[in-house]
């Protein structure tokens, strides 16, 4: 039987981290700052992140036709959803874009080389996709202050989950202790700039933004402990679970 486009399986992003990275801003940026155009750039965000792995492969040299008509279908949703955020919003949500741009483009061509498992490149990353917390708010008439305050605060706990896992992953791939005393660097200097920073612009701003704020110590805490062996699906339920709580606790101290 002929197909219109490849198997679902070869379309979708295999990194489960991406999908956190990408869903973390997107919701936030919706709860932040509803509204239709913010909507469709998620949406337009959405078509973009599933075009990536067929773009991955055409820009490779693997000139399938079946990819290249599902990058065609992803691109034009993308394109079309963004200008139909332009109709709604205005360009006010392009200033945060335009941003991050230098990001998005470090964190493609990472991708194509197959580089992307390292903290700068997987930071990188974060800090694109973390545009979106701007983006979505600024859609919706936010001022510019308060989508950059919600990408800080979004790029710093995932920069900050993100050197947690890695070094949980060190100790369960057993790497050499001096890759693990490396790797412990970032835990503790991405976590103190998390709280350092929710104490400096959440925490005056009300209970929400005092309960953020205890909320990454605990965070640093749990970061601390002593790694204790754990299934990876297990692993993966308790991380999500975390951040769904953490998503609430920012949005309220954000608000």
């Amino acid at each position: 039987m002929s197909r219109i486009l490849p198997p679902w399986r070869t379309l979708l992003p295999a990194e489960h981290g991406s999908w956190f990275m990408l869903g973390f801003p997107l919701v936030l940026g919706l709860l932040l700052r509803p509204s239709p155009g913010g909507f469709c750039l998620g949406l337009a965000a959405l078509t973009f992140f599933l075009a990536r792995p067929s773009l991955r492969r055409v820009l490779t040299g693997q000139r399938d036709s079946l990819q290249l008509r599902a990058l065609l279908l992803f691109g034009t949703l993308a394109a079309g959803f963004g200008a139909t955020a332009l109709v709604f919003s205005g360009p006010r949500f392009l200033i945060p874009l335009a941003c991050v741009a230098p990001l998005v483009l470090l964190a493609l061509r990472a991708d194509l080389q197959r580089s992307v498992r390292s903290l700068a490149v997987e930071l990188a990353a974060q800090g694109a996709f973390a545009g979106l917390a701007a983006a979505i708010p600024a859609a919706g008439g936010a001022p510019l202050i308060e989508a950059g305050r919600a990408w800080l605060f979004t790029t710093l706990v995932g920069g900050a989950n993100l050197a947690h896992v890695r070094r949980l992953l060190g100790h369960a791939h057993k790497l050499a202790e001096e890759e693990l005393q490396h790797r412990r660097i970032p835990v503790h200097v991405l976590h103190l700039l998390l709280i350092g920073m929710s104490a400096l612009l959440l925490a005056p701003r009300g209970l929400a933004g005092c309960l953020w704020t205890g909320w990454t110590g605990l965070l640093y805490l749990r970061a601390l402990a002593a790694y204790r062996p754990i299934p990876a699906r297990t692993l993966g339920w308790r991380e999500g679970g975390l951040s769904v709580l953490g998503l609430l606790l920012l949005w309220r101290a954000l608000l």
